[in-house]
C-alpha cells in the first residue's frame, strides 16, 4: 500500500509540471513543488513523463538506484553510492577539484532571481571518494527551497572538436541527491532523507541567430524516503526530436537541468555526463576525461 501511495503521489506531482520556452538566459520551467505526506518508511519511487514538446517516440529514460529499493530494507550508507553510478567507468565529462566551474556551468538568473529560480552555489566536492559537481540551493520561498536551474556550456566541452556536437544522439547523467536538513512529515516525524527529486532535463542548441531553442525532453520524478541519499541515472535522446540536437558551432549551446522546489534542504551532485552517438558509442570530450 505504501509503494502504491508513493507512486500515485509522484505521478500526480509529475503531471502538474510543464515547461515554457525562452532564450539561453531567460528560459524557465514552471515550479511543481514536491510536497508530500509520506513518512520515512515509503520506498523509493521512479516515474517517467513525456511533455508536449517531446517527440512521439520516447525521448527519455530513467533508472533509479536509490539508497533502498524495497519496503523494509535498511537504509544504506553513502559508501555504497559509487557502485550505483551507471556511467562513471566510461563517461564523456568528469569533474575535478581543480577545474574552473564557472567556465563550464552557470545558474539561470531570470530578472536577477526575482522569479522561481534560486541562487545556487556551484562547487566541486568529493562524495564517497568521487569528485562531483555540487549544486547547493540557497533561497527559500513560502517555506520551500526555490528551484535550482543550471546550464552546462556544450561549446566548452567540445572546444576544438565542435563537429562532434552534431553527432550527439543520447545524453546521460549520474545524479546523487543528499539530505542536508531534516524533512518533517505531516505527522511530525523528522528524518534525514532527500525526499522527492523532480525536475526537467533540457537541450538548448543554438538557432544560429544569437538565441537558443528550448527542448524539454525529460520531466523526471524520483524519490528517496529511507536513506540519506539517492542515486539516479537521467537519460534523454535529443537525436529523435527535430531541432533538439546540437550543431557544429562555437556559439553557446547548453544542456540544462533543474529540480523543482522542495520543503527540506537537499543538495544534488552530478557525477558525470555521457554523450553517445546513434550507435551508442561514447563521444569523448578530450579536456574533460579522467
Amino acid at each position: 500500500m505504501k509503494k502504491f501511495l508513493a507512486c500515485a503521489l509522484a505521478l500526480t506531482l509529475t503531471s502538474a509540471m510543464f515547461a515554457s520556452c525562452g532564450s539561453s538566459d531567460d528560459s524557465s520551467s514552471s515550479k511543481a513543488e514536491a510536497k508530500t505526506t509520506t513518512t520515512t518508511t515509503t520506498a523509493a519511487t521512479t516515474t517517467e513523463a513525456t511533455t508536449t514538446t517531446a517527440a512521439p517516440e520516447s525521448t527519455a529514460d530513467s533508472t533509479a538506484a536509490s539508497g533502498t529499493e524495497s519496503e523494509g530494507e535498511a537504509a544504506k550508507d553513502i559508501s555504497e553510492m559509487p557502485a550505483t553510478l551507471k556511467n562513471y567507468e566510461e563517461a564523456s565529462v568528469y569533474f575535478k577539484k581543480d577545474m574552473d566551474v564557472a567556465s563550464i556551468v552557470e545558474p539561470f538568473a531570470e530578472k536577477d532571481y526575482e522569479n522561481d529560480e534560486s541562487h545556487v552555489n556551484l562547487s566541486i566536492e568529493e562524495l564517497a571518494g568521487i569528485p562531483m559537481l555540487k549544486v547547493e540551493t540557497l533561497d527559500q520561498d513560502n517555506g520551500n527551497y526555490k528551484i535550482p536551474k543550471i546550464k552546462f556550456h556544450m561549446e566548452k566541452f567540445f572546444e576544438g572538436h565542435e563537429a562532434d556536437l552534431e553527432k550527439i544522439f543520447t545524453i546521460k547523467a549520474d545524479v546523487v541527491t543528499k539530505a542536508v536538513g531534516e524533512f518533517t512529515g505531516d505527522d511530525g516525524t523528522k528524518s534525514l532523507v532527500p525526499g522527492n527529486f523532480m525536475g526537467a532535463f533540457v537541450t538548448q542548441p543554438t538557432t544560429g541567430e544569437g538565441e537558443n531553442s528550448w527542448n524539454d525532453l525529460y520531466d523526471f520524478g524520483e524519490a528517496e524516503w529511507t536513506s540519506e541519499w539517492g542515486s539516479y541515472e537521467l537519460t534523454m535522446r535529443p537525436g529523435i526530436k527535430d531541432g533538439a540536437t546540437f550543431v557544429n558551432s562555437t556559439e553557446p549551446q547548453y544542456v540544462s537541468l533543474m529540480r523543482w522546489g522542495i520543503p527540506n534542504q537537499a543538495d544534488f551532485y552530478i557525477a558525470d555526463l555521457r554523450f553517445e552517438d546513434e550507435d551508442g558509442n561514447v563521444i569523448a570530450c578530450a579536456n574533460f576525461g579522467k
